[in-house]
């Protein structure tokens, strides 16, 4: 059975963490590791745009953690060519990055919710690690693998993949 190492970086709440897991360990049939909480080298921190680079982090997990690993981190995260992302994950590969920064309700000025935040957090999770796994974007919106460009995109969505994805993540 494989094995997902998840590494909070931040602070994490112990009902995401729990959440993150119980998920992977149903959806993807994994046995999983919860490592105590690490953080980000101060100099990978982008003060311009208050902002860590998912690429860089992604490659820092990458050297620093052996096997398949799973962070989920506090942080904000951005990409390349977008202002931000939910999470990022090496297509095929061993690590995946999710950033609950963004995914609480709390950033865009409302009240505090663990369940909204817990659920959310799922959802990316499970996307990022279907990445890891092979999977690519969905169509279908419904599908956990459909692409997040806002936070309702995100809300739109089950935790679970479709049909089709399904299928292709058991070939």
């Amino acid at each position: 059975m494989p094995k997902i190492t998840i590494v909070p970086i931040g602070d994490i709440s112990e009902d995401v963490l729990t959440f993150v897991t119980a998920e992977l360990r149903e959806q993807f049939d994994v046995m999983t590791e919860t490592l105590l909480p690490i953080s980000l080298p101060k100099e990978m921190f982008n003060a311009i745009r208050q902002q860590y680079p998912s690429p860089l982090v992604l490659k820092y997990l990458s050297e620093k953690f052996p096997g398949r690993v799973l962070a989920i981190t506090d942080k904000d995260l951005y990409s390349e060519s977008l202002n931000f992302v939910f999470g990022q994950a090496f297509f095929n590969g061993r690590v995946a990055l999710v950033s609950i920064h963004r995914l609480n309700p709390a950033f865009y000025k409302q009240r505090p919710n663990e369940r909204v935040l817990v659920e959310r957090s799922v959802k990316e999770a499970v996307h990022e690690v279907a990445h890891m796994f092979g999977l690519d974007h969905c169509d279908d919106v419904k599908c956990v693998m459909s692409f997040s460009n806002t936070v309702g995109d995100v809300d739109r969505k089950n935790k679970d993949l479709c049909r089709s994805c399904q299928l292709k993540l058991s070939v």
